[in-house]
């Protein structure tokens, strides 16, 4: 067992730790973790508390917002994860032997989220789970042997998954992949691939949804997202041309392809096209090319940040 600072005030204490190239971490943060691994330009922010009785791994470009607690005998994010502040994972019979939490690539976990590790939560990729979200793996009060209702089990939630603010899952559940969940939904029952479900409880509002590519409504949404990055270009005062073209599905940003077919850029990026990636991202559109989104900021903004009196 060791003790290592890697921080202003932020210890890891286990017994092995890999970091990559480019990691930062916050002031007051202590991961505990018999082996700790942090890949190539993960950020942990400041007063985070991390205990993982075996391995806890932050993939490529992941990053760990601020207050957040996490206690589980093994956590593994996937890359290009963006978890913000006080997310708890663990709350509640967190000591177990199946507390295990595995998520894949490319997930969003909002504020305030809750992920009961009493038994293990897995959670495919392209996953995004919104603020105030609970999802439970053991329920029970009253007494069982009185005829009160006990829920215990693993959750798992599939790929491409749209799991919306104050949603709440319970116990031994699970969602299929390419579903979609309306706000404020109480998931007590299982979900299939593709559907569309809502409601409290939740309702399975139509099935075989999605996925579903059309060329005709995509070329639209593309021509939307041009329009709206052209005000954004001018705000930012930066020169962009945008273009599609539609039989081989290439959005150009000053002459660089992005392919929406098989979601790779052709070449490297340089500032301005790094900024469109970024609105792409936030628009649902994501090329991940194994470097940290980037964009722009504003110059009245530069300005005030840059001044220090």
């Amino acid at each position: 067992m060791q003790k290592i600072a890697i921080g202003e005030n932020s210890w890891f204490i286990g017994e092995e730790i890999r970091i990559g190239q480019h990691v930062t971490i916050g002031k007051n943060t202590t991961i505990r973790a018999n082996l700790c691994i942090l890949e190539d330009y993960s950020r942990i922010g400041e007063n985070n508390s991390i205990l993982v009785e075996g391995t806890f791994h932050l993939g490529n470009n992941g990053f760990i917002g601020n207050s957040n607690n996490f206690t589980a005998r093994e956590i593994l994010f996937g890359d290009y994860l963006f978890l913000d502040s006080n997310v708890m994972i663990g709350h509640g019979g967190r000591f177990s032997y199946d507390s295990f939490l595995k998520v894949g690539k490319g997930v969003m976990i909002c504020a305030w989220v809750k992920l009961n590790t009493n038994y293990s939560i897995t959670i495919g990729d392209d996953v995004g789970i919104g603020e105030y979200v609970d999802v439970w793996t053991h329920g029970s009060y009253p007494a069982v042997l009185n005829g009160f209702p006990a829920e215990f089990g693993p959750v798992e939630i599939g790929s491409h998954v749209w799991l919306p603010a104050k949603s709440t899952v319970l116990a031994n559940i699970k969602i299929g992949n390419n579903v979609v969940i309306g706000v404020n939904s109480l998931i007590n029952k299982n979900l299939p691939d593709g559907c569309f479900a809502a409601g409290m409880p939740v309702k399975i509002i139509r099935e075989n949804v999605y996925p579903n590519r059309d060329p005709k409504a995509n070329a639209e949404k593309i021509s939307n997202i041009f329009a709206e990055y052209a005000k954004l270009a001018h705000y930012k005062d930066i020169q962009v041309e945008l273009t599609y073209d539609e039989t081989s599905e290439v959005i150009y940003c000053n002459w660089l392809g992005f392919d929406t077919k098989n979601m790779t850029v052709q070449g490297d990026l340089d500032a301005v096209q790094e900024d469109f990636r970024d609105f792409l991202r936030r628009r649902g559109v994501k090329f991940f090319t194994g470097l940290p989104f980037s964009s722009i900021m504003p110059a009245g903004y530069k300005k005030l940040l840059s001044f220090e009196g």
